[in-house]
């Protein structure tokens, strides 16, 4: 009986101190943060699965700071990464700039994010490589363009944690077809705003599925100026484009003079005096009507 006490008296003196030596060792070392902004200690070990151990934080909808004045979330809903086309992966596969400490360090994180595509989609990466988004673009002169425009990284076009999956996915591939103002059309707004001749950008702008986004045309990864030969819309390739499976299959060179309406149907139509014509009697007539329901 003494033995059985004993035992259960040495059972609840460790419990105690289990229980009272974090209390006294973060009161000892570490103090709550009182600023939205200051630095806070993680003193824990990420689970293998690092997906598990990031979210034990960033699956918190109230995880938010305050940057330059401005409350920025840090949520990430675990929805959205279970719907991607990343669901095997694990966030330091993407953040390869993670440390163990919060805020996790004062690298570029973002552009961290965004670049490291190219480790493992090696063959699109070598493509974007010889494209015009490129980070340096020979001039033709021996040297490189001097231009301080933006170049787009992989997540500036593809997204983040949403990204969906393509491959074998016609939900992925519709939403991704309907993306054409994110992923062309918020950096090229001149020619998102010309791409609006009847059949193709009016329809695509209308929702038509069967209309071309800018990619079917322009290409993905390794995009050209049009002035340069081996680009997919230079005149030397129209026909290749223009009659592709899903397009029109079988045009000729007669066919694709129509290319020229695509981005400039209404210079096109602004300088043709018939139509110049028409539009004042049409106007005229409205003014007309207008002011005698007045």
């Amino acid at each position: 009986m003494r033995s059985r006490i004993s035992q259960r008296i040495a059972a609840g003196f460790f419990l105690a101190v289990a229980l009272v030596a974090p209390a006294a060792a973060y009161g000892q070392g570490v103090s709550p943060s009182v600023s939205p902004t200051a630095p806070y200690e993680l003193d824990f070990t990420l689970p293998t699965e690092s997906k598990s151990g990031c979210q034990v934080c960033h699956g918190d909808p109230a995880l938010v700071r305050v940057r330059d004045g401005v409350v920025m979330s840090y949520y990430i809903d675990d929805a959205t990464i279970e719907a991607s086309a990343h669901i095997d992966q694990q966030c330091v596969g993407c953040h390869l700039d993670f440390t163990y400490k919060a805020p996790h360090g004062n690298g570029d994180w973002v552009t961290s994010a965004k670049t490291a595509c190219r480790n493992c989609h090696e063959d699109q990466s070598r493509a974007f490589g010889v494209g015009v988004h490129r980070a340096t673009v020979p001039n033709g002169n021996g040297s490189v363009e001097t231009t301080t425009a933006p170049k787009p990284l992989c997540g500036d076009c593809h997204g983040a944690h949403d990204i969906p999956m393509l491959t074998d996915n016609p939900d992925g591939q519709e939403a991704m077809h309907a993306d054409g103002w994110v992923v062309c059309g918020s950096c090229h707004e001149d020619y998102w705003d010309s791409y609006d001749d009847y059949y193709h950008g009016a329809a695509y702008k209308r929702g038509a599925k069967d209309a071309p986004a800018c990619w079917d045309c322009h290409g993905w990864h390794d995009i050209l100026p049009s002035s340069e030969r081996g680009s997919r819309v230079h005149e030397s390739h129209l026909v290749e484009t223009c009659g592709q499976e899903g397009c029109h299959v079988g045009v000729d060179e007669n066919y694709t003079s129509y290319a020229v309406f695509i981005h400039g149907r209404s210079t096109i139509t602004d300088d043709n005096p018939l139509i110049a014509l028409v539009r004042s009697v049409i106007g005229a007539v409205g003014r007309l009507f207008g002011g005698g329901a007045e």
